[in-house]
Order: structure tokens, then sequence, then C-alpha cells
């Protein structure tokens, strides 16, 4: 089976515990390079799975390195011009949610994947979860017109238990590249860190956002983002994200439209557990449920990102996706801030 090379750029949490296990999973692709600015971080990474070549500087590693793609797995400060640098050295790129953190900065790498002929696929794996995925699929294709498409996202207090629970053995670095508080409204990171999640399943399901009405709650240390959604197909829905709720994590999706309806359970992502799913299609007064045994999201997308490019393929989501994302997640901000509805561009 035909590979591709891979090297990974950045070798901190969201590496160790997802993409790093994807990558030594995933059935078509080799990772050959790793880097990491802390020296002895990636020594202990690259020892552990027996990778090859290490480089500190990633400027160095797209030169050097023997590589087709790179993973982008640092801190979203360093997204866009990671992004654009490995375009311009004729690589293809799987980043790490969010696409960047400005608007400019994602219309800036669309323009280079235009530029160049490289693509990047944003790392929103929920779109490579099964149940979803099966969900997505009859929403498209079975249920006829969308009346509305709703989510949440409620990322719990209990979250550092769970990480401590099911991933054991995180290796850190006092060498670490961090960039500070590179966001400085807490209503708009959470926007960007989260949101963007939720942002790009509601996508997924209803197509287009077309505007947003939100507002924002803050009381004491937690904070929670409510909106009223306008499909382009005329389609309205709900969007509720919070980071702070006081019970389990909770996700899902609720779709209804003219020929039936969709409801997912959405779970804590290093579950690497496939959605709970139910279908009703209206035409035989039937429900229906996905069997998802094959669930990790991390590996089902980066092997979709290597079928992708070895077959010359657009991946999905792609760095337009990206963009849209974005536009939708400044237009939340904007619209909770200015207390007023916020159109979205195409």
């Amino acid at each position: 089976m035909e590979k591709l090379r891979i090297g990974l750029i950045g070798c901190g949490g969201i590496a160790q515990i997802a993409h790093l296990p994807a990558l030594k999973k995933a059935e078509n692709v080799e990772l050959v390079a790793v880097c990491d600015v802390a020296e002895d971080l990636l020594e202990r990474i690259a020892a552990r799975y027996e990778v090859p070549q290490r480089f500190t500087d990633y400027r160095e590693m797209l030169e050097k390195a023997d590589i087709d793609a790179v993973l982008v797995a640092t801190h979203h400060a360093y997204h866009a011009e990671i992004c654009i640098e490995a375009m311009r050295a004729g690589k293809d790129v799987l980043c790490e949610k969010p696409l960047a953190i400005t608007v400019q900065e994602c219309e800036e790498i669309v323009e280079v994947c235009e530029e160049t002929g490289r693509q990047v696929q944003l790392g929103c794996m929920k779109r490579y979860d099964p149940g979803l995925q099966f969900a997505q699929r009859f929403a498209s294709q079975e249920m006829g017109e969308r009346l509305t498409v709703s989510g949440w996202y409620c990322d719990t207090v209990m979250h550092g238990r769970y990480v401590r629970s099911l991933v054991p053995m995180l290796t850190g670095s006092p060498s670490q590249r961090r960039p500070g508080r590179v966001i400085e409204d807490p209503h708009l990171e959470m926007l960007l860190t989260h949101g963007v999640h939720l942002v790009d399943t509601l996508r997924f399901f209803g197509g287009e956002i077309a505007a947003v009405t939100s507002r924002f709650i803050s009381k004491g240390g937690d904070r929670a983002s409510l909106s009223l959604l306008e499909f382009e197909d005329g389609a309205g829905g709900t969007m509720e994200l919070i980071c702070s709720v006081r019970m389990d994590w909770f996700e899902g999706v609720v779709v209804h439209g003219r020929g039936g309806s969709v409801v997912a359970r959405v779970f804590f992502p290093y579950y690497r557990r496939g959605s709970e799913v139910k279908v009703f299609d209206a035409r035989t007064g039937e429900y229906k449920t996905p069997a998802t045994p094959d669930a990790d999201p991390y590996e089902r997308q980066l092997e979709a990102f290597a079928r992708a490019i070895l077959e010359g393929r657009k991946v999905s989501p792609d760095a337009r996706d990206g963009l849209m994302d974005q536009k939708v997640l400044y237009a939340i901000y904007e619209s909770a801030s200015k207390g007023r509805r916020v159109e979205i561009s195409p």
C-alpha cells in the first residue's frame, strides 16, 4: 500500500493524546519526522514512537525531511505561518483547529492554497465520527428539506480529570514554546478554541450559516454563548456553547426536516467512541441506529487526508471551511458584543 510520508510539527498535549497514536495506527501514512522547539521533549517523543528524523526548527524540517505533508499540532497562534510556509515548500497540510487566529489569516491561507496548488485540511475530526457521518448522510440525502439544525457543546469542569484518567503519561518540558495570552477577550478565546468544533459540525449538517443573533453570559468565572442561526437554505437553528458545566461532557446535534429527524449524542473526544445516533425516517416510520466499532476520529481523519492527497482528490474540511468557520465565530462575537443581528459574507 502506498503511504503518505508525514512530518509532525508540535509534540505537546494534543499531539500526544490524539495525533501520535493516530499516526502509528493509520494504515496509509508513515511518520518519518517530528519537530518541536523543546529538544528534550522532541528526543523523548521521537524515541517512544521510533521516528528517525528529528528537528527543532520546522523550516529546517520542511527543507530537509523526506516528507510529502505535515501535521500541524502547535498552539493555534502559529498555525497560519506554518501552514503558509509548508505549502510554499511544496507540502500539503493537516492542521489542528482553529485554522488560524483571525479571518484575515484564514483568507491568506486560502489564497496560498490557490497560489501553490497545495491543500490544507482542517482538523475538525468530528466530521469523521462514524455516527455523525451516518446521521449527516441521512440528513443530506434522505430527510428532504431541513427545518432546524441545532447543536450544543458543553465542556465539563471535570475535563482535566477525564484527560488524566485516559492519558496517564503526558510528557512535558520547561522549554516548550508557549505564546502567552494571544486572545485577550475570554469569550472570543472560548469561541475560537471550543466553538469552532460546534460551528463546523453545524455547517456539516446544515450548510452555510447566513446570519447570527448572539448573546454572551458571564457569571463569576463561568461563560456561555447562545446563538440563533439562520442558514442559507432558510432553515433556522440554535447553538449553545459553555465550557464549565457541573456534569459529564454534554454535546450533540438535532436536525428536523420534512422527511424525518436526527438526534446525535457526541462523547468526550478522547474516548474515541462513535456518537450515539437515532435517525427517524418518516417514509417508513422507523428509527435507525448505526453500529460504530471503528470510531477513532483522529485516525479516520488522518487516513482520509492521506487518501485524498495520494489520489489527487479534495480534502474535507478544507481551508475554505476553516475560513467560513472563522467568519461565523467572529460574527457571533460581533453580534453578542454589539447586541444586534450580524450577516455573514460568503
